[in-house]
């Protein structure tokens, strides 16, 4: 990684600033697993944003209240923001933007986004700008000192809604496997302008390279981040 390590993530993942990771797991209790992302951020001067819906934000904040003194006033001064998302294409682009432009007015030390991917069926967002708005990340997180994690709940997920998450981010965490330089990204200045149908094709011919089987998919994802070296936790 040329970017300096902005945080480790708990299991000992490196993470360089300006990295956008899609995590993938199994079950719901595992949604709140990095609330230390969150809790290191408060602590070191970081805006925190958590972005997932609203039944998801009560439980959040129980997670980090044994972990960070004083978590309301936080709150109140805006260095933790807890969001549900909204329906609306442009005025969902406006706000994440103003979130890093905030960053930058108060000249916080970096921006730590924590995404849930279900949050877009609660707000009823509809899907394909979803994941326009997640190639958008991409960009955001270039134009200062973060990293944004995008979660996704493979429990939860359908198989064309998994390809295109795995689509939109470089790098992928998938079974306890960090996935560098995801063979299968598709950059956004060239998955924003394809068309739903252009997109739908893309992702049949990803799907085909393995047998229309999406476990062989998370499995050779996870092989390949074996191969590179660094995918594993230290142990």
């Amino acid at each position: 990684m040329t970017a300096p390590i902005l945080t480790e993530l708990e299991g000992g993942f490196p993470i360089a600033r300006h990295d956008h990771v899609a995590i993938f797991y199994r079950g719901h209790e595992e949604a709140y697993r990095y609330a230390s992302f969150l809790a290191e951020g408060l602590k070191r001067g970081d805006l925190c944003q958590y972005l997932a819906p609203t039944s998801f934000h009560q439980e959040m904040l129980e997670q980090l209240r044994p972990r960070v003194d004083g978590l309301d006033s936080f709150i109140q001064s805006g260095a933790l923001r807890l969001h549900a998302g909204i329906a609306e294409v442009a005025g969902l682009g406006e706000w994440a933007q103003s979130v890093f432009m905030d960053a930058e007015c108060s000249q916080k030390n970096a921006v730590r986004w924590l995404e849930e991917g279900v949050w877009a069926k609660a707000a009823g967002f509809p899907y394909p700008d979803f994941f326009n708005f997640d190639a958008l990340l991409n960009y955001l997180v270039k134009q200062y000192p973060s990293v944004a994690l995008c979660q996704y709940d493979l429990d939860q997920m359908e198989p064309s809604h998994l390809f295109s998450a795995i689509a939109v981010h470089r790098h992928l965490l998938v079974e306890g496997t960090l996935v560098r330089d995801n063979p299968f990204y598709i950059p956004a200045e060239k998955f924003i302008p394809l068309s739903p149908a252009e997109r739908e094709h893309d992702l049949a011919g990803l799907f085909r390279q393995v047998g229309f089987d999406w476990e062989k998919l998370l499995g050779a994802l996870v092989g390949f981040g074996r191969l590179q070296g660094d995918g594993s936790p230290p142990s």
